[in-house]
């Protein structure tokens, strides 16, 4: 009877035992050599209430993937000591992460350009970065990157030059 008290106080706790009531009642179970049988109060039998079971698996519909968008070919075109013609594309690039230097034009969607024919030339300080474009006649190559007297590769050259 304090079973019937708390079921009124726990939903969860008479469902649990109605079904074990019902169980009870349904079959008669035999244990240790004497039959157990259900109290005549718990043969009448209530309806359950019915689940319904959701699915596991995603639908075949429509995916949320296959798109993609065409690539926009950003970048260095022209590095630090090769020639560029006038009007040729040095940088493409989003917003100036390189800013435009000594003869260098920047159009409207940031692309850095010559102005004139010479050699590109990258500066770099704390705040940001430039490329300028020098004339070829005041183009200096730097230092490390000249030909040793006597090197290989200087002797190459001055094998074609002749």
């Amino acid at each position: 009877d304090w079973a019937n008290g708390l079921s009124s106080r726990i939903p969860l706790y008479s469902t649990l035992f109605y079904s074990y009531r019902t169980m009870l009642a349904t079959m008669s179970t035999t244990f240790r050599g004497t039959a157990l049988s259900a109290s005549p109060r718990a043969t009448s039998v209530r309806p359950q209430p019915i689940s319904i079971e959701a699915a596991h698996k995603k639908g075949a519909g429509s995916t949320k993937n296959g798109r993609d968008s065409n690539s926009k070919r950003r970048g260095v075109k022209v590095y630090g000591g090769q020639p560029v013609p006038a009007g040729g594309i040095i940088i493409r690039q989003l917003g100036t992460k390189v800013h435009p230097g000594k003869n260098v034009g920047l159009g409207k969607d940031y692309t850095l350009f010559s102005l004139i024919d010479g050699v590109v030339k990258f500066e770099k300080n704390s705040k940001m970065s430039k490329v300028n474009v020098v004339p070829f006649e005041e183009y200096e190559i730097p230092a490390g990157q000249r030909l040793q007297e006597g090197s290989r590769k200087h002797k190459r050259r001055n094998a074609v030059a002749q």
